[in-house]
This record gives structure tokens, C-alpha cells and sequence, in this order.
């Protein structure tokens, strides 16, 4: 069977690729650029306007709380339901994952090494295989994947340990939901490679490695690498716009005025 999440992307840019606009910058500034600038709605405006409309993600994905502003480049990961015996203690179940993997590194911790070796502004984006059971990440997984520059996550599954991950300084998290327990089980099955993540508008979307993730108050979507400064870049003068129609607005434009200068807002 072929697996879809690895076949190439296909979107009818409205414009050529030799039209896209580069900025050379690091995602540190591109990503401050965006939470500066954007928002769920001229995201989505300025992806639309380049042909883009598939790429909003489930409403199931949820904020911890609302306010947050997730923004970073998406680091993907897939996992797989991995059916332990109810009846194993603890002890039990590390013991036999540690034979599983005796011969080679970890999965968890090559995802870990991933997240080390990557510029700073990464989010794990991950693909939960539809596994509710279990909470697939918790607070110390956070504390980790954030000392080495990961600003974020978007998990298909549950998050836990929420009230802590709540207290942390930005740790962005948009999850189906929160579980309390870890076992159940699951386990990561490939790192930084093409996934596949519900849709809202189509079934599935595409993430790529690299690719852009921006999730706010209105939902979550993904800016294709291959344009994220092209959308940056019309996000923010949309914003500029925007921000001269707020003032325009709140002085009290007469409303044939606002009809024939801003057109339909």
C-alpha cells in the first residue's frame, strides 16, 4: 500500500514559483514576524489567495487555553498503538520496551536528539494513528523538548500533566484532549518525516518537515515551506491595511464611505 503521507504535495499556486518572494531571515525573526502580524483569519486569507485552501486542520485540535499562539516549523512525528498487556506492572512494561529496542536508539529519544539538532522555533507535530487511549506526551517530555528549542506542539491525541505544562514560560499545546494515563500504549514510529493530520476542510492535510504550523484562538492550519515568506510577507500588509481600517472605523467613517473605500470587510 502506498503511503500517502510521503507522496508529493500537489497545490495550483496561483503563481509561478519564481514569483515567490524569499526573505533571508532565521526563524527566530520569521517566526516573531508572524506572532506580530498574524492571525488565524489573515493566514488563511493570504493561503487562499495563492490557491491554497486545504490545509486548515480538524477543529478537534484545541488550546490548552484560549490566548495561545502557536508558530514555529513543524518537526512531524508518527506513532503507532502499541498493545501492552493490562496486567504488566510498570516495572514490567519498561523492561520489555528496553529488550524492544536493545539493539538500537530509542524511538523517543532519536525524536529528542531531532528536536536538539534542529534550529530553534521547531513544533512536534504529532501523528496519533486516530490512538485515543493514552495521553501520548506529558509535562517533562515538554520541559525537554523545549530546553532544546521546540516551541510547541500539535498532537492528533491527548496531551497530560496540564496543569504544569500550563505554568511553563510559552509551551503553546493544540490536542484532541487529556488523558491521565500514559500506558495503554503507544510509541514513535518515524521522526521528521511526511505526515498525515485531520482535516477540517479535507480529510487529511499534508505536513511536511519544515513546513509552517500557526494555530491561534480561531484553530490551526499549515503554510506550505515552499511559501511561508510569500504568506508572511502578505500577512503582514494585510495587517497594515487592517490596521488603518481599524482606526477609520473606530473615528466613525460614515458607512458609504467605508463601502467605497475599503470595499467588503
Amino acid at each position: 500500500m502506498t503511503d500517502v503521507s510521503r507522496s508529493k504535495r500537489v497545490h495550483n499556486y496561483t503563481i509561478s514559483m519564481d514569483q515567490v518572494r524569499h526573505l533571508d531571515i532565521d526563524d527566530k525573526e520569521r517566526i516573531e514576524r508572524f506572532r506580530n502580524a498574524g492571525y488565524g483569519g489573515n493566514i488563511s486569507d493570504s493561503l487562499w489567495a495563492l490557491g491554497v485552501c486545504d490545509t486548515v486542520l480538524s477543529q478537534r485540535f484545541k488550546a490548552l487555553k484560549q490566548g495561545m499562539q502557536l508558530v514555529g516549523r513543524a518537526l512531524p512525528v508518527k506513532l503507532h498503538t502499541v498493545v501492552l498487556d493490562s496486567a504488566y506492572t510498570p516495572e514490567m512494561n519498561d523492561k520489555y520496551m528496553e529488550e524492544k529496542f536493545k539493539n538500537e536508539e530509542h524511538p523517543q529519544k532519536r525524536m529528542m536528539r531531532c528536536v536538539a539538532e534542529s534550529d530553534p522555533g521547531s513544533v512536534l507535530c504529532f501523528d496519533c494513528g486516530g490512538d485515543m487511549q493514552p495521553a501520548q506526551f506529558g509535562e517533562m517530555s515538554c520541559q525537554l523538548a523545549y530546553s532544546h528549542g521546540c516551541r510547541g506542539m500539535l498532537i492528533s491525541g491527548n496531551c497530560r500533566d496540564t496543569q504544569y505544562v500550563l505554568k511553563m514560560k510559552d509551551f503553546p499545546i493544540y490536542s484532541f484532549g487529556t488523558a491521565p494515563n500514559a500506558f495503554g500504549g503507544w510509541i514513535v514510529t518515524d521522526v521528521n518525516v511526511p505526515i498525515l493530520l485531520p482535516g477540517h476542510l479535507t480529510h487529511y492535510v499534508q505536513v511536511f518537515p519544515g513546513d509552517y504550523v500557526f494555530a491561534d484562538n480561531d484553530g490551526a492550519q499549515i503554510i506550505p515551506k515552499e511559501i511561508v515568506d510569500e504568506v508572511l510577507l502578505r500577512v503582514e500588509e494585510i495587517s497594515r491595511k487592517e490596521n488603518i481600517q481599524r482606526k477609520a472605523l473606530e473615528d466613525g467613517m460614515p458607512i458609504d464611505e467605508v463601502y467605497s473605500e475599503f470595499g467588503v470587510l
